[in-house]
């Protein structure tokens, strides 16, 4: 296959070799999967798309990889991995000099102990420390795969596949009869699978988010596994801080959002909860700025002192003609206030979730974008038309989990709008909130069929039966592998 030439490293190309044991990974893994598969799946039905999840991603990541491998012939997944190769010689010549790397600062001092045998990491990778923070995860996987991008692509894409896919059977647990569209939502989408499974920080932090979600109901919601499911939340906190820290920007206030509005549902005087309402509002917005406040140093250009300076600098960069060439949109001037930034909400939020449309598509990644969106619109649309959109509106209010998925997505779909007019980097970093936008899409679909039929019967519709999912629903273990009859298989 042709070669292409990386600086430090020479000519490189995916070899003969790589496809061979990529042939075994992939086989290996559906065997072991489908035991999976087989053992859970009478009391799991959603383990129907256990393989074909896992398979979506897989391909998704070798097609990511070879795209920029062989028609860009460069990217910045290229130069992630060969800085990791660097790290991965330094780790057979000296394993303690690697250590000392992998865990130090990316200081001077240590780029220092690279050399020529081994190659170097590229400057624009090293001295992003969110950027070389991939590099050190990723740097061991590319060591046990020979060196192979190939193979590390298929690593990484199964190990990201596990957040996912836990994220996905939580959503579940809440509608079963969803499963099946909760799949496409989480696992089947074309630019999450695309976009979200090379080797990238967005694989990392997308599958980190997915956890999130998962380890928040798992111990303040089902109140189960907390050791485990502390561990999820630390983790992946430290994963979206140290990679893209505008992501747990989002996610935060939604997460405390979500567990006072599941305290306030409790309580049944209307009067009550109507007082309890904004106390509960300023809450959220309290706790929220004084964690982000906490973690100022740890967000640097995005901690909230800075926030709007940043936007404005990433906004002009991303416009930059002669390298990202006429691709981007225009959300007007930002004129440094916080009241001017918050009246780009619309525009910026609405570019988030719907753009590119068909008619603004450059190229064919974009393209395939687009008919996404295409698609998203008039689903969206289409609800709104359905429900005659007081209806929507009920169920965004009065239903915890959509509540979620759409303040996420309207909050997470605002930050990246407003700094990102560039469509080509927009389509990536916009793959967090797609999920759970089309997730809460379903659900309020659900909800209007339920309310719809009720009607039909001679009977009241009651949205408050669907407030902690669907009735009657038996939630499902959670943990690959849990024991058949075992006491939280039983709950």
């Amino acid at each position: 296959m042709s070669l292409i030439w990386v600086y430090y490293h020479g000519e490189v190309s995916i070899a003969y070799w790589e496809y061979a044991l990529g042939f075994v990974y992939l086989v290996l893994m559906y065997v072991l999967f489908a035991r999976q598969k087989k053992k859970l799946i009478k009391e799991s039905p959603e383990y129907r798309h256990f393989i074909w999840g896992l398979f979506a991603k897989l391909f998704g990541g070798v097609g990511f990889g070879l795209i920029y491998f062989y028609y860009y012939a460069g990217g910045d997944t290229i130069m992630y991995f060969y800085s990791a190769v660097s790290l991965s010689k330094m780790a057979a010549m000296d394993p303690g000099m690697y250590l000392d790397v992998v865990t130090g600062p990316n200081s001077w001092e240590n780029l220092s102990k690279f050399n020529d045998a081994i190659g170097y990491p590229f400057a624009y990778v090293y001295f992003d420390h969110r950027s070389y923070f991939l590099i050190r995860l990723i740097s061991p996987l590319v060591y046990l795969t020979f060196n192979s991008y190939l193979i590390t692509t298929l690593v990484l894409s199964s190990i990201a596949y596990i957040g996912v896919w836990r994220c996905y059977r939580t959503f579940v647990s809440y509608y079963p009869s969803l499963m099946n569209k909760f799949a496409i939502a989480f696992l089947y989408m074309p630019s999450v699978v695309f976009w979200g499974s090379g080797i990238m920080k967005d694989t990392m932090t997308f599958s980190a988010i997915c956890w999130w979600i998962h380890s928040l109901d798992e111990v303040f919601f089902k109140r189960r596994r907390f050791v485990i499911g502390s561990l999820g939340l630390v983790v992946s906190a430290m994963i979206m801080v140290m990679m893209k820290p505008y992501i747990f920007m989002a996610v935060l206030p939604v997460s405390i959002l979500w567990l006072l509005y599941a305290r306030v549902a409790r309580i049944r005087s209307m009067i009550i909860r109507f007082v309890l309402l904004p106390i509960v509002v300023v809450a959220m917005f309290g706790v929220s700025v004084y964690v982000l406040t906490k973690l100022g140093d740890n967000l640097d250009k995005f901690s909230l002192d800075t926030a709007i300076k940043t936007v404005q600098t990433t906004q002009g960069d991303m416009i930059r003609v002669e390298q990202y060439g006429n691709n981007f949109f225009d959300i007007g001037t930002v004129d440094g206030t916080w009241t001017g930034l918050l009246s780009k909400f619309p525009i910026a939020t609405n570019a988030a979730l719907f753009r590119p449309y068909l008619w603004e598509a450059r190229s064919v990644v974009v393209a395939l974008s687009a008919l996404e969106n295409f698609w998203l619109l008039g689903f969206t649309l289409l609800l709104l038309w359905r429900t005659r959109v007081r209806f929507f509106l009920r169920c965004f209010i009065g239903n915890p989990l959509v509540l979620v998925c759409f303040v996420f997505a309207l909050l997470f779909g605002f930050t990246i709008g407003v700094s990102t007019p560039n469509f080509g980097a927009l389509v990536r970093f916009k793959i967090p909130l797609i999920p759970f936008f089309v997730s809460g899409l379903y659900i309020i679909d659900l909800l209007h069929k339920e309310r719809v039929a009720t009607i039909l019967r001679g009977k009241r519709f009651d949205l408050s039966l669907f407030r902690a999912g669907e009735p009657g629903r038996a939630l499902a273990p959670l943990r690959v592998g849990a024991r058949k009859g075992s006491r939280t298989a039983r709950k």
